[in-house]
């Protein structure tokens, strides 16, 4: 029994075989993927940048404010401004916060979306800066005198992130300073190390942040270089094959005017010969 051929594989066949090859186009599709992967990772070096800074600010200000230096004046400081223990929470808070942002920004499962790769798994920073945050965390929460921070409704919680408790705060400061003030002993050990970390990290020098902008800055450069220079060989190649089709178009309708022009000529032969 033989098998009855599809018309239509037999026209995508004709037509596939007919097409001009353009690998250009797959080679331009590619660097443009490349140079947005990029592109990305540059994005991500100022987003790190940007929010290093933020950190380094309200870890600063924690670290430097005096809290959990000396219990006696910390207490004191406490009570003769009733406002203090609003701007204590809120450097808290602050402090708080910022880490848990950069910390968003290099978690290495970020965007699992293949249309939209995410930028920490194209760059060789968000790892550095993962590690030396972790790191640091690791180390200040196996101290002893850590759980003291649980008296103002501070917590290391899943995924190193800092959970904060105002309400627990305001209550043990207001209502027990010298408890609160030992509590935050430990919060301003690791704000200090963390105001260290972020200054090494945006250290523009040598810091890890600067040469990952610097290598993604050259291949973004060499990759617009790649692709203008792919888009004229294509541009060269379509007025290469427009030409041939405007040739194509022509000779058609020079045989086309041939065949008419034939044909007339036959018809008065016919009727002369009538």
């Amino acid at each position: 029994m033989t098998k009855r051929s599809d018309p239509t594989q037999a026209g995508q066949a004709s037509e596939s075989a007919t097409r001009p090859e353009m690998p250009e186009i797959r080679l331009l599709l590619s660097l443009r993927s490349h140079q947005y992967r990029t592109r990305r990772r540059l994005a991500l070096c100022d987003d790190l940048c940007t929010s290093l800074d933020v950190l380094y600010r309200a870890a600063l200000a924690l670290s430097t404010s005096g809290l959990g230096s000396g219990e006696d004046q910390d207490s004191d400081y406490v009570n003769n401004a009733p406002a203090s223990a609003h701007t204590i929470c809120s450097m808290v808070r602050d402090f708080a916060a910022a880490l848990n942002q950069v910390i968003e920004l290099v978690e290495p499962d970020v965007g699992n979306d293949e249309d939209e790769p995410a930028g920490p798994a194209d760059s060789s920073v968000a790892p550095v800066v993962h590690q030396t945050l972790f790191k640091a965390l690791d180390e200040h929460t196996g101290l002893r005198n850590w759980k003291d921070v649980s008296w103002i409704g501070l917590e290391c919680g899943s995924g190193h992130r800092l959970e904060f408790q105002w309400s627990t705060a305001m209550t043990c400061l207001r209502k027990n300073p010298q408890k609160g003030c030992r509590a935050l002993r430990p919060a301003v050990l690791l704000a200090r190390r963390l105001a260290d970390e972020a200054m090494s990290l945006l250290d523009p020098a040598a810091g890890p942040i600067t040469e990952e902008r610097a290598a993604a800055y050259s291949v973004t450069k060499k990759l617009r270089a790649q692709i203008n220079h792919v888009r004229t060989l294509v541009n060269r190649k379509c007025d290469t094959l427009e030409r041939e089709m405007r040739s194509v178009q022509s000779a058609i309708i020079k045989a086309q005017s041939q065949t008419m022009s034939l044909a007339k000529n036959l018809s008065k032969v016919g009727n002369s010969a009538d």
